[in-house]
C-alpha cells in the first residue's frame, strides 16, 4: 500500500457520531503543538463539549520553535503568546481553561524516551485517572514531524500504563506525505465524523492561533505560517480518527 491508497482509505472510513465514537465518555486530545488539537480534532472537541461531554486538551511542547529568530517575540514571549492563543482556541471549542494542560517540552525537541518522557507520561496518566478518560486522541505517528512522532510514542506509553484506554490517531502533516511513498501499515480502522454543525467553532479556534495562521510575527524570515494548501484539509466538514490496536 502506498500513501495515496492509505489516505483514501482514511477518507472512506465509515461515518459515526461523536457519541458512537466515544461512547459519551470523557476523553483527552494530545496535541504536539499549540494548534494541532484545533486543526485535527477541533470538530470532535466542539461537538463533545456541546453535549456536555468532558474533554481535556494536553499540549506537549511550548510552541517556541515556530519563530526561532524573532526579536519581537523571543522565546518566553512567544511561549506566552502561544499559550494565550491556545486558551482562546479552547474557549471557542467549549473547553474551559482548567481543562487545558501544557507539558512545556521543547518545541522540535520533544523526547522519545528518558526522564522527561517518563515524567510527561506520568502527568497524562494522572489526567486519565482524574477525569476517567476512556479515549486518548493523538496525532498520527506517520506525520513527518519529530514532535508528532514523540506525541504518538507518548500516547502509546500512556496506553501501556492504562490498558483499557482506547487510542486513536488523527492526521495532520500526514495529509501532505508523498502520495507515491510506500506505507507498510495495515489498513486503517476507525471512523469519520461529520462536523458541519460545529465547523464555524472549529474555524474560530484555528483563527485564534494567529501566530501560525497569519504574519502576526513578521520579523523572522524562517518563521512558520500556514498557507492555503497546508490548511485546506482542516477546513472540511469531516474529521478522521483511526484506532491503534491493543497489540500494535
Amino acid at each position: 500500500m502506498n500513501v495515496r491508497t492509505y489516505l483514501q482509505a482514511i477518507r472512506d472510513l465509515p461515518p459515526a457520531s461523536v457519541e458512537t465514537l466515544t461512547g459519551g465518555s470523557p476523553f483527552i486530545v494530545l496535541s504536539p503543538h499549540p494548534d494541532d488539537e484545533s486543526l485535527g480534532a477541533g470538530g470532535l472537541i466542539a461537538s463533545a463539549c456541546r453535549s456536555g461531554q468532558p474533554v481535556e486538551i494536553v499540549t506537549l511542547t511550548d510552541g517556541a520553535g515556530s519563530h526561532p529568530n524573532s526579536r519581537r517575540f523571543p522565546h518566553d514571549r512567544l511561549v506566552a503568546l502561544r499559550k494565550a492563543e491556545s486558551k482562546e482556541a479552547a474557549a471557542a471549542l467549549g473547553v474551559p481553561a482548567g481543562r487545558l494542560t501544557h507539558l512545556d517540552l521543547p518545541d522540535t525537541a520533544a523526547p522519545l524516551d528518558g526522564p522527561r518522557f517518563e515524567e510527561a507520561a506520568a502527568r497524562i496518566v494522572e489526567i486519565v485517572d482524574r477525569v476517567g478518560a476512556a479515549h486518548l486522541f493523538v496525532t498520527w505517528e506517520r506525520d513527518p514531524h519529530c514532535d508528532h512522532e514523540a506525541a504518538a510514542a507518548l500516547a502509546r506509553a500512556v496506553r501501556a500504563r492504562r490498558p483499557g484506554l482506547r487510542l486513536w490517531f488523527y492526521p495532520i502533516w500526514g495529509w501532505h506525505l508523498d502520495p507515491d511513498a510506500p506505507l507498510g501499515d495495515p489498513a486503517p480502522r476507525g471512523h469519520r465524523i461529520d462536523i458541519a454543525h460545529c465547523l464555524e467553532a472549529k474555524r474560530s479556534a484555528i483563527r485564534a492561533h494567529a501566530s501560525q495562521m497569519t504574519r502576526l510575527i513578521d520579523d523572522d524570515p524562517e518563521g512558520f505560517c500556514f498557507d492555503e494548501r497546508g490548511l485546506a484539509p482542516f477546513l472540511q466538514p469531516n474529521e478522521y480518527f483511526f484506532e491503534v490496536p491493543d497489540d500494535a
